[in-house]
């Protein structure tokens, strides 16, 4: 469930512990203004972490899906219990207090295989709240929310990693404050071999969705709805609440199953086999369990 992670270290005595394991491999040194004083700043990787030393704190990101896995690709499930036992192994290897691990950045989601082609699904999520889905790569993959605070992503993960998945769709909260990662109750990787504290990420995950408009057009209903122009002019010379409002219509037209909802479901049963113990089988679990309800 949780891919990438950043976190920051400021106990001086466990920095210099963290720092001066051998089993780090030195990458380069960068240079970054502070203050009008440019600093120097060192960094070094272990697997697919990367660990960069400031002036009074230690930085540690990466994604520890890809850790775990031991290769570049994050295209499979990442159960709960392994993100855990991940987490722990890289407590024991850098001998972390992870009380002193502050989380900074977060990514959250969960790949499903929806009865659609990924490709039309993002064709056709046009909003995350009032903020427009972009296109900011070449693959199929659009971002939505405030790059100061919080952005949502929505991508193909199988036009990504072609050799290790297909029709994937990933659902992905990208957080990019600390504020917003409290605000979930979560403030140290200790809190994150908690089981319990992942029904916080689940809970964001399906509101986030719940935020999305997102054109059905396999259901027969005026056209107007399927026009972003629509939904921009209503931005543009609506109240604060015409957006909302119309939104409500809109799906209360489409009807209690409709797409929107339909992925909904999906998540929120992907995310609760995330949290199940993951038993080892060739059977993809997810489209048996859940392509009948669709």
């Amino acid at each position: 469930m949780i891919d990438f992670i950043k976190i920051k270290i400021t106990d001086e005595t466990l920095i210099n512990e963290v720092w001066n394991n051998n089993i780090l491999v030195y990458e380069g040194k960068s240079e970054k203004r502070f203050d009008d004083e440019i600093k120097e700043l060192v960094t070094k990787s272990y697997k697919n972490l990367y660990f960069t030393k400031y002036q009074n704190r230690l930085e540690i990101k990466g994604s520890i899906h890809c850790y775990f896995n031991d290769e570049p690709h994050n295209a499979n499930d990442f159960y709960i219990s392994d993100c855990i036992d991940t987490i722990i192994e890289i407590k024991t290897i850098f001998s972390l207090d992870l009380n002193k691990c502050y989380l900074i950045n977060l990514e959250y989601g969960v790949n499903i295989n929806p009865n659609i082609l990924v490709s039309d699904l993002i064709l056709n999520i046009i909003y995350h709240e009032k903020r427009p889905f972009n296109r900011p790569k070449n693959f199929d993959y659009k971002i939505a929310g405030n790059e100061a605070y919080k952005q949502i992503k929505a991508y193909d993960k199988s036009v990504q990693f072609p050799n290790h998945c297909n029709n994937t769709f990933r659902f992905e909260v990208k957080t990019k404050q600390a504020k917003f990662i409290h605000s979930l109750g979560l403030f140290t990787l200790q809190n994150l071999t908690d089981m319990n504290y992942y029904n916080a990420l689940i809970n964001s995950l399906l509101n986030e969705w719940e935020n999305i408009l997102l054109f059905d057009k396999s259901k027969t209903i005026d056209d107007k709805f399927f026009n972003t122009n629509f939904w921009e002019d209503i931005l543009k010379n609506g109240n604060r609440n015409k957006f909302n409002n119309q939104k409500k219509t809109y799906y209360n037209k489409l009807g209690a199953e409709n797409l929107h909802t339909k992925i909904k479901r999906q998540i929120e049963r992907k995310a609760q086999l995330l949290k199940s113990v993951q038993i080892p089988t060739t059977i993809n679990l997810e489209t048996a369990q859940y392509r009948i309800s669709l």
